[in-house]
C-alpha cells in the first residue's frame, strides 16, 4: 500500500503466512531482518528489458498514447518491464527470546545479522499499522518501560500529505534519553527547530507527573523571545505550561531585561552594580562577600564587555582586584581595600550608573590629613579637601573627584609623597597597583563608551543577584526561561555564560562533595538539569578552535558527569568542534541547504541514508530523528506544539489569586 518510498522500512523473513513449518521461535529462520530502502538498483535482466522498452517508446512517439498502454504493448511484456530493483540497507534483526524459563517471550533487536545463508530465499513485507508502530518506537533494553511522549508521526515522503495512511503511525520519545545527554537540533530557519525544542522541553516537564515524579530542571536562553512570549507564529509558548495545572504555578519562571505586559510574574534580570555598603571596621570575609556579591557580578560583566580590548590601560582596569582575598583583619589593609571600592564606585557614578539621589560615599579615613594638605596645593584637587574632611561625599562629587585624582597621581607632588610614604612604611607605597589600575580608566575614552553599554543590567532597587535565583530554581527542577529578545546581543551572551557557569559550578560541587541519603545511605547524585543553547554557532567553540575553557564546550564534554544535559541548535553543524558532535547522543535533523553541512552529518550513525533528503526536501517539521535508546533513524513529521493560552487579565483578577511581584520587578 502506498508503494515503496525512499527510506521505507521493510521486513525480510523466511516466515510466510501459508507456511507453518517454522514453529520454534529460537529457530534462526524465525529471524526478521529489518531493511530500509536506500535507493534503486539494476537487475540482471535490465539490459535486455531496456532495449525492449526503448523500441516500444520509439513506436509510441508518433501516437497519442503512452508506451505502456494496452494498444502499444502486450500484457506479458508489460509485466516483465514492471519489475524493478530496490537497494536496501540491513538495519538489524528482530527475534524473540525468553529471559528465563516460563517467562513471557520478549522482542529483541540487534544491529547486525545473527547468521547468513547465501542461498536462502526470503519474502519481503512492508509493515504498517501496529507492527510498524512497534518497529519505529522500539527501544534498547532497559528503556522499554520508561514513560514515552508522542512527538509526531512517521512520514516517509514530503509528497504524502495525508496523516491517516497505515504508514502514518505515532512516533514517541522517552524523555529519559535527554537527561545528562547531549542533543543536537540542526536545520535552516523555519524548518521546525523551535517547535521541536518546545516538544522536548514539554516532554521533560511532563516527567514530574509520571509515577516516581522525576523533576528535571530546564534552563532555556531565548534569544528571539519565542519560548517566553505568545506570538502569532506559534500555538502557545513554553511559559504557558504553568497553566496546565494549578500545581505547576511555581514550576515555570521567566526572566527578562524589562517587564512584559502579559507576563506579570516575570523576574527582571538586573542587579545593583554598587553592591551594599561595607562596614567601616573589618568584618568577616563571609559577611563582606555577602554585601559585595552584586558588585563583583557587575565588575565581571564590565570585564567581559572589555575582554576583547587590548589597550594596556583597559587591561589594567580589568585586572584591578576588588575581591576580599586580602588580610582584611589588618586595619591598614582593609582601608586600602575600602579605598579601591570607593574609587571603583566613583567611576561607576561618573560613567552614568544611577545612584541614590540622597546617597553619599563614606570617605572617612581613606585619605590622610597629610595627603589632603597636599591636595590643597593643587588647583584641580583643592576644591575636594573640605568634603574629604567631612567624611561623606555625594556620589556626583565623588565621580568628579576620582576623575581629577586620576590625573593628579601622575604629577610630581603626588609621586614624591608616594615615594616618601614607602620609605616610612617598609617599602609599601600609599598607592597600590590595583588602585592605580582603576584610575587608569581615565587614560582614554574607549573604556568609558563600552562600560556605558552595561548600564542596562544595573538596577538600584535590586538587592540580590538574579543568577543565584535562577540556579536555585533550575536545581529544584523548575523550568526557567531567560527572555533575551531585548538588549545588546553581546551583553545577552555574557549574561547567559555567567548563569551557565554558575550552574555548572553548583552541579560540580554537588558531584565532588555529595550528600548521603539518610535512609538508603547512598550517595545522592546532582539533580538532573538541562540547558538549551539556541544559535549554538555563536556560543560553542568553532571547528577551527580548540577552546576547552569555554563554558558551553565544558558542558558539552563534561556535563554528563555532573548530570547536566544540553540541547544545542544551529544551522551550521560544520562550524562546531567535531569532538562535540562525536559525543552527541540525540539527533534531530531538518533541512540543510548545502553539502558542507550534510557532509558533516553523514559521518554519524546511519545519516548517510538521508543526506539527499536532508538537502533536497525543505518541508517544515519533517525531521530525521535518532535518540540514544533507538537503533536507527526515522523520518518524523513533528506535531505542532500547543500549550494553553495565558488567562486574560480579567480572568486573572476574578478567578486567580494575586501573583506576588518579584522584588526586582519595575512597573511597566
Amino acid at each position: 500500500m502506498n508503494g515503496v518510498p525512499y527510506g521505507c522500512l521493510l521486513i525480510a523473513s523466511r516466515i510466510t503466512p501459508d507456511d507453518p513449518s517454522i514453529t520454534d521461535p529460537t529457530d534462526s529462520r524465525a529471524s526478521l531482518l529489518l531493511l530500509r530502502v536506500s535507493g534503486s538498483t539494476k537487475l540482471n535482466s535490465d539490459i535486455d528489458l531496456d532495449k525492449t522498452k526503448f523500441e516500444i517508446v520509439q513506436r509510441s512517439n508518433d501516437t497519442g498514447q503512452n508506451y505502456d498502454d494496452a494498444q502499444q504493448t502486450d500484457q506479458f511484456t508489460l509485466n516483465l518491464l514492471r519489475y524493478a530493483g530496490v537497494q536496501c540497507r540491513i538495519l538489524g534483526t528482530f527475534r524473540v527470546y525468553q529471559p528465563e524459563q516460563n517467562d513471557e517471550w520478549q522482542l529483541h533487536f540487534g544491529s547486525d545479522i545473527d547468521n547468513f545463508y547465501a542461498g536462502q530465499g526470503m519474502k519481503i513485507y512492508k509493515p504498517n499499522g501496529d507492527a510498524l508502530q512497534k518497529i519505529v518506537n522500539y527501544r534498547s533494553n532497559g528503556a522499554e518501560q520508561t514513560p514515552t511522549t508522542r512527538i509526531g508521526r512517521l512520514r516517509y515522503s514530503a509528497a504524502i500529505k495525508e496523516d491517516n495512511t497505515p504508514e502514518s503511525v505515532p512516533v514517541e520519545i522517552t524523555a529519559e534519553d535527554f537527561i545528562a545527554q547531549r542533543t543536537a537540533l540542526f536545520g535552516m530557519t523555519r524548518t521546525g527547530k523551535s517547535n521541536t525544542t518546545k516538544t522536548i522541553a514539554a516532554a521533560l516537564f511532563k516527567l514530574r507527573q509520571s509515577p516516581g515524579g522525576t523533576r528535571v530542571g530546564q534552563l532555556i536562553f531565548d534569544p528571539n523571545g519565542e519560548y517566553a512570549n505568545d506570538n502569532p507564529q506559534d500555538q502557545g509558548c513554553i511559559r504557558n505550561l504553568k497553566y496546565k495545572s494549578p500545581e505547576f504555578d511555581d514550576d515555570v519562571h521567566t526572566y527578562g531585561s524589562f517587564p512584559h505586559p502579559y507576563d506579570e510574574g516575570r523576574h527582571i534580570t538586573k542587579f545593583n552594580f554598587y553592591g551594599e555598603s561595607e562596614p567601616t571596621s573589618p568584618p568577616s570575609k563571609e559577611d563582606l562577600d555577602r554585601v559585595l556579591r552584586t558588585l563583583y557580578q557587575g565588575k565581571q560583566i564590565i570585564n567581559d564587555a572589555l575582554a576583547e580590548e587590548t589597550a594596556g590601560y583597559i587591561k589594567a582596569f580589568c585586572n584591578a582586584d576588588l575581591t576580599t582575598e586580602v588580610h582584611i583583619s589588618e586595619h591598614s589593609e582593609y582601608t586600602r581595600f575600602r579605598r579601591r571600592l570607593f574609587i571603583y564606585r566613583s567611576i561607576l557614578a561618573e560613567t552614568g550608573f544611577r545612584y541614590k539621589d540622597d546617597g553619599t560615599a563614606k570617605v572617612s579615613g581613606l585619605f590622610s590629613e597629610e595627603l589632603r594638605q597636599l591636595m590643597g596645593n593643587s588647583e584641580d584637587m583643592k576644591q575636594y579637601v573640605d568634603v574629604l574632611e567631612s567624611g561623606e561625599m555625594p556620589w556626583e562629587v565623588a565621580g568628579n573627584f576620582t576623575k581629577a585624582l586620576a590625573g593628579w597621581v601622575k604629577e610630581k607632588p603626588f609621586k614624591d609623597f608616594d615615594s616618601n610614604y614607602a620609605s616610612s612604611h617598609d617599602g609599601r607605597n600609599w598607592s597600590d597597583v590595583h588602585l592605580l589600575g582603576l584610575l587608569r580608566f581615565y587614560d582614554d575614552t574607549r573604556a568609558r563608551s563600552i562600560i556605558q553599554s552595561t548600564r542596562v543590567w544595573h538596577d538600584l532597587s535590586s538587592t540580590a543577584d538574579y543568577a543565584d535565583q535562577i540556579v536555585t530554581q533550575v536545581r529544584e527542577g523548575k523550568l526557567v526561561i531567560v527572555d533575551q529578545l531585548l538588549g545588546d546581543p553581546d551583553m545577552n551572551r555574557q549574561a547567559a555564560e555567567r548563569i551557565t557557569r554558575r550552574l555548572f559550578q553548583e552541579q560540580q560541587l554537588s558531584f565532588s562533595q555529595p550528600q548521603i541519603d539518610s535512609r538508603t545511605r547512598e550517595i545522592i547524585k546532582p539533580p538532573p538539569v538541562i540547558i538549551y543553547a539556541e544559535e549554538a554557532h555563536t556560543l560553542l567553540p568553532r571547528a577551527s578552535e580548540d577552546d576547552n575553557s569555554n563554558i558551553w564546550a565544558r558542558i558539552a564534554k563534561e556535563g554528563a558527569k555532573f548530570n547536566i544535559g544540553m540541547v544545542y541548535s544551529t544551522q551550521e553543524p560544520s562550524s562546531l568542534q567535531p569532538n562535540i558532535l562525536k559525543n552527541t547522543e540525540n539527533w534531530f535533523i531538518a533541512h540543510l541547504n548545502n553539502t558542507d553541512e550534510t557532509n558533516q552529518i553523514r559521518k554519524f550513525n546511519d545519516f548517510n541514508d538521508f543526506t539527499n533528503s536532508i538537502i533536497n526536501v525543505a518541508e517544515a517539521g519533517l525531521i530525521k530523528i535518532r535518540t540514544r535508546s533507538s537503533y536507527y533513524t526515522i523520518p518524523v513529521q513533528m506535531d505542532l506544539f500547543t500549550a494553553p493560552p495565558a488567562p486574560s487579565q480579567e480572568d486573572d483578577q476574578v478567578n486567580s489569586h494575586p501573583r506576588p511581584q518579584h522584588q526586582d520587578q519595575l512597573p511597566f
